[in-house]
């Protein structure tokens, strides 16, 4: 499980060194990408200007606000950087409340809050017992990532758990979207609909539960690369085969090379000889012995000559 933030709950004077992990997955499906339809490659998006109707670069790029009336306002980095910055390295316990006291709907992300040094692990432990035995539970500040936001932080089986909420001022108030407050409902049609839910309720498993669409879209998709063709990619482990056959060649090709080329009369001629032994064994053979024989004699001959010259005396001038 890999850790998305570590630092420490901060309890009056006592520090606690923690590490975050994400208590859920939502991002466990196939992620499907906006492709090019007929050819199936990525689309990107450009930084597009309104006003000029052109692209600009990322560098351009700042971060502004614009007023219901049309003004606009362009904040600078240095503007930016001047802000209160969050304690990203801080779960600031604030209060304790009734566990109770939290409405579900403000709860966000969950985070299994573990451990870090084993110094400090009791520390952790008292602060398990004491939300657990109480019924209560702390309410934090964090950072995670760029924004500051209240949590929850309550004890669940052996672990402290963080659950992110949202701000007060965040909270929509549902005015005039309930049904009308007049509309009464007879014992008799409680007590039957109360009914009805046991009857769904037998048997349930939320565990056996999964996502349908998840799994006809991973099948869908199973399917489909079955079909497609894959990407022509060079296969490093061959080209370094075939690179080390063609380094061999070329070095067993240049020890083996003669001092001297033939000429192409040469070559013609030991091709003629060759074609000749291999129609006619014997008469090859025999023409090789009376080769060899004519070779023989010409180096006698050219020995003789060489030893006359070195014997003859030279005139004097």
């Amino acid at each position: 499980m890999q850790a998305v933030w570590r630092g420490v709950i901060s309890l009056g004077t006592i520090d606690i060194p923690v590490v975050l992990y994400k208590a859920t997955e939502t991002d466990s499906g196939l992620v499907l990408h906006q492709v090019h339809a007929e050819d199936g490659s990525r689309v990107h998006h450009k930084w597009w200007c309104e006003e000029e109707g052109r692209e600009i670069e990322h560098r351009d790029v700042a971060k502004g606000y614009q007023h219901p009336d049309g003004r606009r306002v362009v904040l600078s980095d240095k503007e930016l950087a001047a802000l209160p910055p969050p304690d990203k390295e801080r779960i600031s316990v604030l209060a304790s409340v009734d566990d109770g006291s939290i409405d579900p709907m403000v709860l966000g992300q969950a985070y299994h809050v573990g451990g870090s040094d084993p110094m400090t692990d009791r520390f952790y432990v008292l602060l398990r017992e004491t939300l657990r035995e109480s019924g209560r539970v702390a309410v934090t500040k964090v950072a995670i990532g760029t924004r500051e936001s209240l949590a929850v932080l309550r004890a669940h089986d052996d672990l402290l758990v963080l659950q992110t909420m949202s701000w007060p001022e965040e909270v929509r108030h549902p005015t005039g979207i309930a049904p009308e407050s007049d509309i009464a409902v007879r014992p008799q049609e409680l007590k039957m609909a109360m009914h009805l839910m046991d009857i769904l309720s037998e048997g349930f498993v939320l565990e056996e539960l999964h996502d349908d669409y998840q799994q006809a879209l991973q099948q869908v998709v199973a399917d489909r690369l079955e079909e497609a063709a894959p990407p022509h990619h060079a296969d490093v482990t061959d080209l370094t085969v075939l690179l080390q056959s063609s380094l061999e060649a070329v070095r067993s090709g240049r020890a083996g090379a003669a001092p001297a080329r033939k000429s192409a009369a040469g070559k013609t001629a030991s091709a003629a000889k060759r074609a000749t032994a291999k129609k006619n064994p014997a008469t090859g053979a025999a023409s090789d012995r009376k080769t060899a024989a004519e070779n023989a004699s010409t180096r006698n001959t050219t020995a003789k000559n060489t030893a006359a010259k070195k014997t003859t005396p030279r005139r004097a001038s």
